[in-house]
């Protein structure tokens, strides 16, 4: 009798569930979605076709075997090295890191990942499960509807200002569990992260377009001290505020681009 047969049927569900090859059918469905299983060498072993595609491949399959620093700059493969290896060492998932992540055609987009270990039947981690979503841009009508334009517009117009989101909820006649809600419908984030999003992307700006010192930007963008600026702009955008200067104003002298 062959030796599958021994195996209890729900256990041989559980085995072809959680394939990676089943995983890589179920994740092409879902183009704003990236997904990657890899393993405890960090080596990519299953990914979808919006991974691919972000860093320009023709198909999944090109990426197994090989790990993040073959495919993404220096800053960013150091930081998605060092998030893997917290995971696999600790056994803990890393839920909701808002990062900012520099697309191929040169734009800047904003991405919402976690991070999950995968154990085999001992309880040892064998690797994790990946999964990053694009934030997008959502529609006018979203706000509307949703009673968050007058919130949003303020947000974005005064990123310096002491942003509570108590206080933003009630200039809007909302309780902090109603625009908890409202806006993670509309934008996938909390409050507090769509502040921190508003913030960083102004920071981001003004690196880009000014000569404004670092510790100037810091008080514009709502942060009294710039050590914590620069420890929130480096776990989103993977550089420091200087560097991410000076990456920039490379990009722009390459007569290449």
């Amino acid at each position: 009798m062959p030796e599958s047969a021994d195996i209890p049927p729900h256990q041989a569900f559980l085995d072809q569930v959680a394939s990676p090859r089943f995983c890589e059918r179920l994740f092409a469905h879902l183009p704003d979605v990236v997904f990657c299983l890899k393993d405890r060498e960090r080596r990519y072993q299953a990914s979808n076709p919006g991974f691919a595609a972000r860093i320009g491949l023709r198909h999944p399959r090109q990426m197994l075997g090989r790990r993040a620093e073959d495919f993404f700059p220096p800053h960013l493969a150091d930081v998605y090295r060092q998030q893997d290896l917290d995971v696999l060492a600790s056994g803990r998932e890393l839920s909701d890191q808002l990062e900012l992540v520099t697309n191929r055609d040169g734009t800047l987009g904003w991405y919402l990942a976690t991070k999950v270990p995968l154990h085999d039947a001992a309880g040892r981690v064998i690797g994790l499960a990946s999964i990053s979503r694009d934030l997008g841009t959502p529609r006018e009508e979203d706000l509307e509807f949703a009673g968050l334009r007058r919130i949003v517009n303020h947000i974005r117009n005064h990123p310096g200002d002491d942003l509570k989101p108590a206080a933003l909820a009630a200039s809007a006649g909302l309780s902090p569990a109603q625009l908890e809600r409202r806006m993670r419908k509309v934008f996938h984030l909390t409050t507090s992260q769509f502040i921190r999003q508003a913030r960083i992307s102004h920071a981001v700006h003004l690196l880009a377009n000014t000569r404004q010192p670092v510790a100037e930007i810091a008080l514009e963008c709502g942060y009294g001290d710039q050590t914590a600026f620069t420890r929130q702009f480096r776990t989103a955008v993977g550089l420091p505020p200087a560097a991410f200067r000076e990456t920039t104003r490379g990009r722009r002298s390459d007569p290449r681009l």
